[in-house]
């Protein structure tokens, strides 16, 4: 408890991964995997492998328009820097700690009750004091404003991997038809059925209480058109004439 009233539970959620709730890689898991609940094995997987060659075949579409166009980076990534850049202009330097390791404070605009903070810049180590340079390697505003002032292209602090081109070998992959089953080469194995998952005959055991719903409906007697009465019908009937 000292710790965290020393620390902060703020420093204590972002030690490790910056406060990150979630990642990436599983929203886009359940995004590709959303459709295919439910439904039998061999369908689920192939809308799977045919979901994941649609998104293939479109990136890699798209990345070769981006070259074609000269973009450094794709759309989002270029979205983003903007809107950091957009923000840094209402920033303020205040003061240069040191020239050598690039150790600066930015204050930031206040407006309506918000902003009006002093983060710290690390630019040696592309680190800022809010978390998201390191988290999305990407200059954030007070980095931006950093570089403003001491007259550096922020571009250069983009991580290279953001790149047209590195998105491009991202997406650069060849994907081989599986063909119909018959034309497969045969296997020197036989698939058996894991015998403790079959089901059996046998009735499960309940203990709910049975109530009115569980008594079957009581099923109508035969009746004889002949003699009327119950137990037989007229084709067994003692007093047909024999043919």
């Amino acid at each position: 408890m000292i710790f965290l009233w020393r620390n902060g539970l703020c420093t204590l959620i972002t030690v490790i991964d910056g406060g990150s709730l979630t990642i990436n890689v599983s929203e886009s898991y359940n995004g590709v995997l959303k459709k295919a609940r439910g439904l039998p094995v061999t369908t689920m997987v192939c809308l799977t492998v045919k979901a994941l060659i649609d998104r293939f075949v479109e990136r890699i579409t798209l990345a070769n328009a981006l070259l074609e166009q000269n973009k450094s980076w794709p759309l989002s990534v270029e979205k983003r820097f903007n809107e950091n850049w957009r923000k840094a202009q209402a920033h303020t330097g205040m003061m240069n700690y040191s020239t050598t390791s690039a150790v600066f404070e930015i204050l930031t605009f206040a407006h309506n009750g918000k902003g009006g903070n002093v983060h710290k810049i690390f630019a040696d180590a592309k680190k800022c004091s809010c978390g998201k340079w390191v988290n999305y390697h990407i200059p954030c505003s007070h980095a931006i404003k950093f570089c403003g002032l001491r007259g550096i292209e922020p571009k250069t602090y983009v991580s290279k991997y953001y790149t047209t081109k590195y998105y491009k070998r991202t997406y650069n992959a060849t994907f081989m038809p599986v063909g119909d089953e018959i034309y497969w080469p045969p296997v020197a194995f036989s698939l058996v059925a894991n015998t403790e998952y079959l089901r059996t005959s046998t009735n499960q055991c309940t203990r709910r209480r049975k109530n009115e719903m569980d008594i079957a409906p009581a099923r109508m007697s035969r009746k004889c058109s002949i003699c009327k009465e119950t137990g037989h019908t007229k084709a067994r009937c003692p007093r047909r004439n024999p043919l």
